[in-house]
Order: C-alpha cells, then sequence, then structure tokens
C-alpha cells in the first residue's frame, strides 16, 4: 500500500510539474495594446518550447513606424521560472534577470533587489485585459508605472 501511495504521489508530481512548464503561462500569449494617443505600445507573447515564452514590446506611431523597445523571455530554469528582459538603450542593451517570486492562475510576481529600477514587475490578467507593472525604489524613491493592455 505503501508503495501504491508513494508511486501514485511522484505521478501526480510529475504531472504537476509537466503542466507548470507547458501551461503556467499560456493565458500570456497573444497581442497586447495600448492606446497612447500618440500611437500604440504593443506587448506579443508566444509560446517558444515546453520551457519558453518569447515577449517583445514595440511602439507603433500613427505613420505605422515600428520603434522597437524590448525583448523578453520567461524561462524555466532548474524547476524556476525568470523573466528576462533586454530594453533598449537600458542596461547597456543587456538582459537582465528577475526571477519569478510567485505565479498564480493568470497573474506572476518577479523581483530582483541589485537591479536599479524596476526591482518588482507583475502581470495581472483579467478577461481580455493585462496589468502590468513596473515598480521599486528610482534614486531613493519609491516609482511604480502601469501598463494597462487590452487583448488585440
Amino acid at each position: 500500500m505503501k508503495k501504491i501511495i508513494l508511486s501514485l504521489t511522484i505521478f501526480l508530481f510529475a504531472m504537476q510539474t509537466h503542466a507548470q512548464t507547458t501551461e503556467a503561462f499560456k493565458w500570456l500569449t497573444g497581442t497586447w495594446k495600448i492606446n497612447t494617443g500618440q500611437g500604440y505600445v504593443v506587448e506579443q507573447w508566444d509560446l517558444l518550447n515546453d520551457s519558453t515564452y518569447c515577449g517583445r514590446s514595440f511602439f507603433v506611431k500613427p505613420s505605422n513606424d515600428t520603434l522597437p523597445q524590448e525583448a523578453i523571455l520567461l524561462v524555466l530554469r532548474k524547476g524556476s521560472w525568470y523573466y528576462i528582459p533586454t530594453v533598449i538603450g537600458q542596461n547597456n542593451s543587456k538582459p537582465v534577470t528577475f526571477k519569478v517570486q510567485f505565479v498564480g492562475r493568470s497573474e506572476f510576481i518577479c523581483t530582483n533587489p541589485d537591479h536599479d529600477f524596476p526591482q518588482r514587475i507583475a502581470y495581472r490578467r483579467i478577461k481580455n485585459r493585462l496589468f502590468a507593472s513596473i515598480e521599486g525604489l528610482n534614486k531613493g524613491k519609491y516609482a511604480k508605472q502601469n501598463f494597462d493592455f487590452s487583448l488585440e
């Protein structure tokens, strides 16, 4: 009986881990837009493989000129998720790694206390809306910026 319970526990844990690798952030995929009045901020997310999501953001001017802003990887490494943005013109255009601290049904929070700004990034989907925020200390003062996207 103990062997059956142990086998069942291992099986359920393996299924949970597999589901996490393939489904944890599926709600994030798609094209998200913010109308700024000066154009659109667009963030696109795709599933690259069973442990990597690929995101990118760009600004689209009314003339349809597109200005890239950042490339983002959301990756599973050694059992932990990491959010890794590369922002054009910041950090010498090198990636910065944030560890995902919390994953909910349609939200996640990641942190990097050693980064200058932000130290915390959060995403939450509610129906066809995606609410993202960056926050932390910026030159010694607390700052927060919200990004309220709609699904395209």
